[in-house]
């Protein structure tokens, strides 16, 4: 990540941006497949659109679409874009006590932008010693920059759409799984997310067939449950201290 100093707000939203910026590349393609997608299942672009202003959650956006596109009442489409979406419940677990101190109006605004990306943009910066007065801002730098791309590129995948034929046969989505790679092989450092990992991705593969994706929901919160075991915790950071102990005898 990048290691400008981090003096004022208005700095620390500008490293937020420019930490997120793969991240954002990656995700581009896929925004634009989700707007391409509109037309090509005759459904209206203004949802679309909507979708991305107002939903802001890509693979929920790809669900809701989906279902819309072969009739699903409305509300078993919110109930399923909801259980897809659980997923962030964890994200605001793991940055809660991070962000304890902001206010609750600013809380509620920073739920709406948080996506895959900017969490794990912010975890790994606040791995780095991010201070609280500066935290606020380098979070929105990230969310901001996203939620513009994803409008940008809902437009486009419109436009696109509309012009172009078979576009979303061209394999897109492929850099949106590419990023996903890229942010989980970093945490994979320690042996509970390790661990959780393998669990994660036997289990998602066994109930992949399973309605609306709630096994995926399934998958994804018995694998948190498995990294956040104390046991796991309190054997790596006692490995931690008993490697340091010996280090500092050695030197």
């Amino acid at each position: 990540m990048t290691e400008l100093p981090i003096t004022s707000p208005g700095r620390a939203f500008a490293l937020g941006a420019i930490d997120s910026l793969p991240l954002v590349v990656a995700a581009a393609p896929f925004g634009i497949l989700f707007g391409a997608l509109a037309p090509a299942n005759d459904i209206p672009g203004w949802i679309a659109v909507a979708f991305s202003a107002l939903v802001f959650a890509g693979s929920a956006q790809y669900v809701a679409l989906g279902l819309l596109a072969i009739g699903t009442p409305l509300i078993l489409i919110v109930l399923t874009t909801f259980v897809v979406n659980l997923r962030h419940l964890l994200y605001s677990l793991a940055l809660a006590k991070d962000f304890q101190f902001a206010p609750r109006g600013k809380k509620i605004v920073m739920a709406f932008f948080l996506t895959d990306e900017t969490f794990v943009t912010v975890s790994r910066r606040l791995q780095m010693q991010l201070s609280e007065n500066h935290r606020i801002a380098y979070y929105f730098g990230s969310a901001c920059f996203m939620y513009g791309n994803w409008q940008v590129c809902t437009w486009m995948g419109l436009w696109a759409g509309s012009s172009l034929q078979n576009i979303e046969q061209l394999g897109l989505e492929f850099a949106m799984v590419a990023a996903f790679i890229g942010m989980l092989v970093p945490m994979l450092k320690h042996k509970a997310n390790v661990l959780a990992a393998i669990i994660g991705f036997a289990l998602a593969w066994f109930t992949r067939h399973w309605p609306y994706q709630s096994g995926l929901v399934f998958s994804v919160v018995v694998a948190a449950l498995v990294a956040s075991y104390p046991g796991f915790n309190k054997s790596e950071k006692a490995l931690t201290n008993e490697t340091c102990a010996s280090e500092g005898s050695v030197s």
